[in-house]
């Protein structure tokens, strides 16, 4: 069975079961037009070649592969013809270089580069130097293996690593302040008893004490050094142990000043 597209000319081969499945409703290959297949039947005047009858379906039909093109299809534009493979134009050829331009290209700019990092380096070791100089202390206290390396940067730079200064992690236990000798009422004694709460040996603290009469205000003020309240032969330099507990014992000469109270505190101490 041959049905014409009404719109382009073109014949088809269709079957029974194709037109009576969309009601004779089919779409044109060619020109994707939908007409009735049924009423378009016609015969070829010559036995057409076998066409494979590709079916594809939608809602409007069922579309047909044209069998042969009509002499009334409208013209389809022919397409230039393309070149040949070797005469395609794949643009300019790339730049080719010599082993000399690749591996040697610009010696100058190659040692500048080498200058820049072994500059970037020593700047790197410079910096490492100076955070390890002043933050030895700290790194001593957290690191306890790099202390003897610490040890050994301090000494071209006669430096010496201490325990940091950490008076907050030390409290004060207990303080009193009473008359010795009730024959020289200007001569006092100063008791405090200070523990290291921190988990590591710290640097002892300078102690801060404040003589006030009744009214609070301040009569005499001073600042003992580690060396003035430790006991003689108190390596100062080897730190307030951790969680360790030391008692402090001051003998003071007030004079005629008659303190009523005090106030003590702790204060970072200067390196001994």
């Amino acid at each position: 069975m041959i049905t014409q597209c009404p719109a382009c000319g073109t014949h088809f081969r269709v079957t029974p079961e194709q037109l009576h499945a969309y009601q004779g409703q089919v779409r044109c290959g060619r020109c994707m037009s939908v007409f009735d297949g049924l009423k378009a039947l016609a015969d070829l005047p010559e036995p057409a070649p076998a066409a494979a009858a590709v079916g594809g379906s939608d809602a409007r039909g069922f579309q047909l592969e044209p069998l042969e093109p009509a002499s009334t299809s409208p013209p389809v534009q022919a397409r230039a013809p393309e070149a040949a493979q070797g005469e395609k134009d794949y643009g300019p050829p790339p730049e080719q270089l010599s082993l000399d331009e690749t591996l040697f290209a610009d010696p100058v700019q190659a040692r500048r580069d080498r200058l820049w990092a072994v500059g970037a380096a020593l700047l790197v070791f410079v910096l490492a130097g100076q955070a390890a100089y002043y933050y030895r202390a700290e790194l001593a206290v957290k690191y306890p293996g790099l202390k003897p390396y610490l040890v050994k940067l301090c000494e071209p730079l006669q430096c010496r690593v201490l325990p940091p200064q950490r008076p907050r992690q030390i409290a004060i236990e207990a303080s009193d302040l009473q008359a010795t000798d009730p024959a020289r009422p200007g001569l006092i004694q100063l008791t405090a008893t200070l523990r290291n709460h921190a988990g590591h040996d710290l640097g002892y603290p300078a102690l801060d004490l404040v003589l006030t009469n009744t009214k609070e205000h301040t009569l005499a003020r001073r600042i003992f050094l580690p060396k003035d309240y430790l006991e003689r032969g108190k390596d100062v330099e080897s730190g307030f142990p951790a969680n360790a507990e030391i008692t402090i014992r001051l003998d003071l000469e007030t004079g005629d000043l008659g303190p009523a109270g005090f106030r003590l505190d702790l204060l970072p101490a200067p390196p001994p």
